[in-house]
């Protein structure tokens, strides 16, 4: 792998600005072993990939950089599948045969919630990607989120539906978990506070392939704009089948349905007048070290990044500098990530608040006529 000049200017300053720690801070030989959490199969490796990979990059980079105190660190992986008891003997294999100094779970709240007792009991910082806000709100103080909770996605959602899109009559439509429940019972709430209720909530199963009956039933009820709650396979399907069912009503979608495994099972005709709040903007528009991640990241793996997996590069970026600087104590770790404000990654800049959640603004995106290329169409930050 060949880093840019900027990327090896910017690990190698950050190794070097870290105070020396004393030898006896760190073990004394071998690698550093960070355990990862990744659904590799199944339905939810659609962007369980996406951030394995960017896990594999940040290894590398971090590595190229002098490691940590001149040592290498080495992400161990652990297949979470679709299954809370998956994720959970994932978890619990890394705990007991590896034994890492640091964990990235899953991206799916179901399996955090699943973890976090397991977690809690072994005392060891974790960061992950789930945005249910009932993860946080348990108050693990070991886990931190380094992407926006669901209620802020949701604010996102309502602020794209009535100002974009001047929403007045919106039919909300969701999958029934904690991340799809929670995401739409907070919209609900923005709607109402914005004057402009909800007139209709539909849900479905996660193993459902047919959503014709929920999306008739808001069309029914005079919803003139659908705002969907889903994950990456089920949100392609939703949108073939709004279009199948010839629904003129402008749709404004989470973040899954548009990432890149996402996108390759829709056409462009799927996507026409179809709003997204992602995560991130991720384009090499962007100039600086965005258009040098994106980059790098097709080169080594053939295929586009997704804000998932840059959050998780941030996210090793961020605990390679705690390291570098306060050492493997896992309080001395985990108190320093707390304290951390205005940390400038690259999809985001990071600050956790006292139930760990790092990140507060969002990108609203639409594809280009007749293309499935993304455009920026306006960024939100939520106070």
């Amino acid at each position: 792998m060949t880093l840019t000049r900027q990327t090896v200017l910017r690990l190698a300053l950050a190794a070097a600005l870290a105070p020396a720690l004393p030898a006896a801070t760190l073990a004394q030989q071998g690698d550093i072993l960070i355990g990862a959490t990744v659904p590799t199969t199944g339905p939810l490796s659609l962007t369980g990939k996406q951030y394995l990979n960017s896990l594999r990059m940040a290894e590398q980079d971090i590595n190229a950089a002098g490691g940590i105190g001149g040592r290498k660190i080495r992400i161990v992986f652990e297949d979470t599948q679709a299954s809370n008891s998956t994720a959970v003997n994932a978890f619990m294999k890394l705990a007991q045969e590896t034994k890492p100094a640091f964990y990235f779970l899953s991206s799916y709240s179901t399996q955090n919630l699943a973890v976090a007792p397991e977690l809690k009991k072994i005392g060891v910082p974790a960061m992950y990607a789930g945005g249910a806000d009932v993860v946080a709100e348990q108050g693990n103080e070991w886990m931190f989120r380094i992407r926006p909770a669901d209620s802020v996605a949701a604010r996102g959602m309502v602020t794209a539906a009535t100002t974009i899109l001047n929403a007045k009559k919106p039919g909300i439509l969701f999958i029934q978990n904690d991340f799809g429940q929670g995401g739409a019972n907070v919209a609900a709430k923005q709607f109402e506070a914005a004057g402009t209720p909800v007139v209709g909530m539909e849900a479905y199963g996660q193993n459902d392939k047919d959503f014709s009956a929920q999306m008739l039933s808001l069309r029914a009820k005079g919803a003139d704009v659908l705002v969907l709650f889903n994950y990456p396979q089920d949100g392609a399907l939703l949108l073939r089948q709004a279009k199948m069912l010839d629904l003129k009503m402008p749709i404004v979608t989470s973040s899954a349905a548009l990432v890149p495994a996402a996108l390759q099972l829709l056409s462009p005709a799927d996507l026409v007048n179809v709003w997204g709040v992602v995560d991130a903007y991720m384009d090499a528009s962007v100039g600086d070290r965005m258009k040098d991640f994106v980059e790098r990241y097709r080169k080594m793996f053939g295929t586009d990044a997704d804000p998932y997996g840059l959050a998780y590069y941030d996210g090793a970026l961020i605990m390679a500098e705690g390291m570098r600087k306060v050492g493997l104590d896992p309080k001395a770790l985990r108190d320093w990530i707390a304290g951390l404000r205005d940390w400038p990654g690259i999809g985001h800049v990071y600050g956790f608040d006292a139930k760990g959640n790092g990140v507060r603004d969002l990108a609203v995106v639409k594809a280009k006529p007749g293309t499935k290329t993304l455009e920026l169409v306006q960024t939100v930050k939520v106070d």
